[in-house]
């Protein structure tokens, strides 16, 4: 199964799906969920959580499935649900500050043959090195951060998502990258 299927297949599956058709909406969660886990699972470091999240947004879009506006991505329109879903997770459990302690640093990485594995560590270094020093932005620096850098989205999708201006979108950007990059560099000296 490919990992996105094509926007007039998606207009018709939501359609037979806003006609109770259920075998039409599982088409589309088996389509979409990983995009909406990666999210989940990039702002909230934990599995389960992160799988919890992903159940109820489906959920919700089940349920609002009628009220998607075509004119708008059906990612960016699930990334928002999955966000603000994160968000109130992060607020009712007042885990601010401790996202991040769940980063397996001890898994075993799994390299087809011919992967520098060398190369491989640096960069799941790296990484690991990049969330945690997320870990310490702002919900606002650090979402538009997970959202833009991590997930590729353009500004624009992320200020749909988040509900906040282009304009707030880069600022928030430029100050998470800017103290990103000087923790790095603290820490390398």
């Amino acid at each position: 199964m490919q990992d996105q299927i094509h926007i007039e297949q998606l207009n018709e599956l939501i359609l037979k799906a806003n006609n109770g058709d259920t075998k039409a909406f599982e088409v589309i969660v088996r389509n979409y969920h990983k995009f909406g886990y990666a999210v989940a699972f990039k702002i909230l470091y934990n599995e389960e959580e992160a799988k919890d999240v992903v159940q109820e947004c489906f959920i919700r879009i089940w349920k609002h499935l009628n009220e998607y506006d075509k004119k708008i991505k059906f990612t960016t329109w699930m990334y928002k649900i999955v966000v603000n879903l994160c968000f109130d997770k992060l607020k009712s459990q007042k885990r601010r500050r401790n996202i991040f302690k769940n980063l397996d640093e001890n898994s075993v990485i799994n390299t087809p043959s011919g992967i520098d594995l060398e190369k491989e560590l640096i960069n799941k270094e790296l990484a690991a090195m990049i969330k945690h020093f997320a870990s310490g932005l702002s919900e606002k620096q650090k979402t538009v951060f997970i959202l833009r850098d991590m997930e590729d989205l353009s500004i624009e999708e992320v200020s749909g998502i988040m509900n906040i201006s282009s304009g707030s979108v880069k600022t928030n950007l430029f100050y998470a990258r800017q103290s990103i990059r000087k923790k790095i560099i603290e820490w390398e000296n």
